[in-house]
């Protein structure tokens, strides 16, 4: 509320002052883009001498320099053709400097009376300039009333080449000065030099035109909507025209602080529209129209970078209204550049990471059999394409040399192999392990003395969870050569093994009856692996009919039941069998089952457990028992 009331008064004091604005004034902006280029042509002119002069930049470097500074000079253009086209060309060209030029003839009238002539010509010099600027600012007038009548491209083409021609002849029309060592030679030469410049900057211009028509050429109203459009079109209205004057030396004027509040109001009222729309893209796309569990976070995931996109782009095109015409703007397109892509990195990372887990609670459900590991390591790799391409595009845009960096890597590839020799060896260990499915993600594994659930295979190494809760990372280089045991790759068939002791004062034939029961017990029991079924759904996974299925696939039946020895302290009963789960809890539940039934079947044949005894002998009790019986014989 505060926002509208205070925009409200801001108009409310805009609206009422009006008054004619300077013909200067409205061509400025466009004016400010030509002395940007010319300022960056005169700094590269000093580098290059700079350089000469030194010696200290080699070919390669030199070409980067000179590509970046045509990049420079194309961004400029292209912005220049963009206020073009959205201008209203109500300047008067031929007013353009009319005072300095006006001035400068009285000037050169004075000093050729006198005998002057280096002074005479360093003032000629001074207003070829002005008049150059006068035929720049003609043409770009008729480029602004050729793009609002949708002139054709042809015609465009044609005054270009007209404009072209007449500027390479002023130019080869000017005359060198003979040196001299006075003061007025040297601003003399320096007016020929800015002169020379002027000229090439327009040509310069003049071959962007030619060779990017498009962006003066309008087939349809809709081509001519554009931020400047807008800008130009409010800056043109008489009531903000004194208003632009007072604040031009902010270079900022009414038409772009009013178009960036109108961004930032229309991003605000698009939020909510763009966080719906988002939401049911999603949802239709990658959450399979609701048929994932974990649909909150995934739209948790996806619609943050895509909110902060919108949100920042709504933002950057504000400042770029705002600051169309100072020297700022580029500085800010740079740094909105790198936000750019970070946040469609961030974008692109959370959509990887969404599908796939989307995929693998779909497999999940659907009880299919998949590789997680692979799945993981191609989300990997395309992430890191991901991050070399956005570096690629940062890089070029920065206009640092790609080929330059590519070729350096060439040269030093042998010292950089020998660098890389452990991280590559770890990355095709790791590839090693997931083609061979060794172990999988949250396998029970053991290598050497590291045991443990496996919790993630990387690219360099796996990382293994122990059962007292420590991380061990171990480089997969090693684990592609090391002795895995793996206790997950079994189907069917967790052993239990055991001996059941029974007293010596126990039956035999009372033994034997207690063996047939617990081979009975076993063969009926529902969660005990019997031999005499047989599992087709893990004959039909054999990979190799040469193969025991069986052994390939960890499918495990035997049950023995024997009298197996004569221990101690016991008649020992050997039971050994194999659970249908291999579930640890699983395998405890039905192991404790076995073992009370094993107890009921002892009970019911009247066995008892063995348990160890100690026999005591006491020698001197044994000697009067001896006497005791001799006398009683005799």
């Amino acid at each position: 509320m505060k926002f509208i009331r205070l925009l409200s008064f801001f108009i409310i004091i805009v609206l009422p002052l009006s008054s004619q604005a300077a013909t200067s004034g409205s061509y400025s902006a466009i004016a400010d883009v030509f002395a940007t280029v010319i300022a960056l042509d005169e700094k590269a002119s000093k580098n290059e001498v700079k350089e000469l002069t030194e010696g200290t930049v080699a070919g390669g470097e030199k070409d980067a320099k000179f590509e970046k500074l045509i990049t420079e000079k194309n961004l400029h253009f292209q912005q220049l053709l963009l206020m073009i086209r959205g201008t209203f060309s109500d300047f008067d060209a031929e007013k353009i400097n009319k005072k300095e030029i006006r001035f400068l003839q009285s000037k050169i009238a004075i000093n050729a009376s006198r005998g002057n002539t280096l002074a005479v010509q360093r003032d000629k010099y001074l207003i070829a300039r002005y008049i150059e600027q006068r035929e720049r600012a003609s043409f770009i007038q008729y480029l602004a009333n050729a793009s609002r009548d949708y002139e054709t491209k042809e015609n465009i083409l044609l005054e270009a080449k007209k404009y072209l021609n007449r500027v390479i002849n002023n130019k080869n029309d000017i005359k060198k000065l003979p040196v001299n060592e006075g003061g007025i030679y040297v601003v003399a030469e320096k007016n020929r030099q800015d002169l020379v410049r002027s000229y090439l900057v327009s040509v310069d211009f003049i071959h962007y035109v030619l060779n990017n028509p498009e962006g003066i050429v309008v087939t349809s109203f809709l081509q001519r909507i554009s931020i400047i459009s807008a800008i130009s079109y409010v800056n043109n209205n008489e009531q903000f025209r004194k208003v632009n004057q007072l604040i031009s030396p902010l270079k900022i004027d009414v038409g772009g602080v009013l178009v960036s509040l109108a961004i930032f109001i229309v991003t605000l009222a698009g939020y909510p529209l763009v966080s719906r729309l988002s939401q049911y893209l999603i949802g239709r796309f990658i959450l399979d129209d609701g048929k994932v569990e974990s649909v909150e976070v995934i739209l948790l995931n996806i619609n943050k970078p895509v909110l902060y996109l919108v949100s920042f782009f709504g933002v950057d095109l504000a400042t770029n209204a705002l600051l169309y015409r100072t020297a700022y703007k580029v500085s800010v397109d740079q740094f909105s550049f790198i936000i750019y892509n970070l946040l469609y990195i961030s974008l692109i990372f959370n959509l990887i990471d969404s599908i796939i887990s989307v995929r693998f609670e779909l497999v999940d459900k659907r009880k299919q059999e998949y590789n997680k590991e692979l799945v993981l390591l191609i989300g990997q790799v395309l992430k890191t394409i991901v991050i070399l391409l956005s570096l690629t595009l940062v890089l070029s845009h920065f206009g640092i040399n790609i080929t330059a960096i590519i070729s350096t890597l060439g040269i030093g590839g042998l010292a950089f192999a020998m660098a890389a020799k452990d991280s590559l060896s770890n990355f095709f260990g790791g590839l090693n392990i997931m083609i061979d499915h060794i172990f999988k993600m949250g396998d029970w594994i053991k290598i050497n003395d590291a045991e443990g659930t496996v919790v993630e295979i990387g690219l360099r190494s796996t990382t293994i969870r122990t059962f007292d809760n420590a991380l061990i990372t171990v480089p997969n280089s090693l684990v592609s050569v090391a002795s895995v045991v793996n206790w997950n790759r079994r189907a069917v068939g967790r052993r239990i093994k055991m001996y059941i002791g029974v007293t010596y004062e126990s039956n035999m034939q009372d033994i034997r009856q207690a063996l047939v029961d617990i081979k009975q017990m076993l063969q009926d029991h529902p969660e005990i692996s019997s031999p005499k079924e047989t599992n087709k759904k893990f004959i039909e996974k054999g990979r190799n009919k040469f193969l025991s299925h069986a052994d390939s696939q960890g499918v495990k039946t035997t049950q023995l039941v024997f009298l197996d020895r004569y221990n101690d302290f016991s008649i020992d009963i050997l039971v050994y069998c194999f659970s249908r789960t291999v579930n640890w809890v699983e395998w405890l539940e039905v192991k404790e089952d076995v073992l009370f039934k094993i107890s009921d079947i002892l009970e019911a044949n009247n066995l008892s457990f063995a348990y160890p005894t100690n026999v005591q002998i006491n020698r001197n009790e044994e000697l009067e028992l001896k006497k005791s019986n001799s006398l009683l014989v005799e």
